[in-house]
């Protein structure tokens, strides 16, 4: 099985081939209202656009190129399988489809690799092309964040920094939102403010690097958390995975605990 750098080296890859697809997309945007696509594929305010679809299968065209005979689970396509998977990739190949649709710029391509047999997250990226960022992390290796060529080394926020922002996503389901919301006032107790940027990878990855202290979330798929979760972890914070593919997730550091 090849080491956790390497497989780092193949997710930037893939997630760079998405984020290509997603920079060309948010070009089209800016000179044709309807270029995107957009449709509604579950609850009211869930939207799917071509340019998901467009970057699912770029990412999917690098991992095959590269790890054939692994699993790849996606939001868009199907789980693939090839004959002997030892690993297994969770992809969103956008993650955070409102944001583009309404020409905001948190948003990207997230690619994790998984060891299927231990569980073991090895490495992830998440690709945000219009902010320019370029977060990653390999299991044992800490995380970085790459602007304009230039990597930084993320150490989490810092203990006794100024305000203290606690960054949070909301359910598509009114249901689960109204529930989301009762439960923020137990939350803030330790926080002075709140964010919500409108994409869970990219919330850990603010996290990660030390924007905001905190990240919560309740309602998400894997592959919205997979890359950024290890992310913020390679960072210093501490991580509460969901035990299912759905369900909820929190990064804090250890000087800051959620309850």
């Amino acid at each position: 099985m090849p080491s956790a750098p390497e497989l780092l080296d193949i997710a930037l890859a893939a997630a760079a081939a998405g984020a290509h697809e997603l920079a060309e997309a948010r070009t089209a945007r800016d000179t044709a209202a309807d270029a995107l696509g957009v449709r509604t594929k579950g609850a009211a305010g869930d939207v799917v656009t071509e340019a998901d679809l467009r970057a699912e299968r770029a990412i999917r065209a690098v991992l095959a190129a590269h790890r054939p005979d692994d699993e790849v689970s996606g939001e868009e396509y199907a789980t693939t399988a090839g004959s002997a998977a030892e690993l297994r990739w969770s992809i969103d190949p956008l993650d955070g489809t409102s944001n583009v649709v309404r020409g905001l710029p948190h948003y990207g391509s997230s690619v994790a690799v998984q060891d299927v047999r231990s569980g073991a997250w090895l490495a992830g990226v998440v690709h945000a092309p219009e902010l320019g960022h370029v977060y990653a992390a390999a299991a044992g290796h800490g995380a970085f964040r790459e602007t304009a060529g230039v990597r930084r080394q993320l150490h989490g926020p810092v203990e006794g920094a100024t305000p203290v922002l606690l960054a949070v996503g909301f359910s598509y389901d009114p249901a689960q939102r109204a529930r989301q919301l009762a439960e923020l006032p137990g939350l803030m107790s330790s926080f002075t403010d709140l964010r919500s940027v409108g994409s869970a990878a990219l919330g850990l990855c603010l996290a990660a690097e030390g924007s905001v202290d905190a990240f919560i979330e309740t309602d998400l798929y894997e592959f919205d958390w997979a890359a950024g979760a290890l992310i913020a972890e390679e960072a210093g914070l501490i991580v509460r995975r969901p035990p299912t593919r759905r369900g909820g997730i929190a990064a804090f550091p250890p000087h800051l605990p959620l309850p």
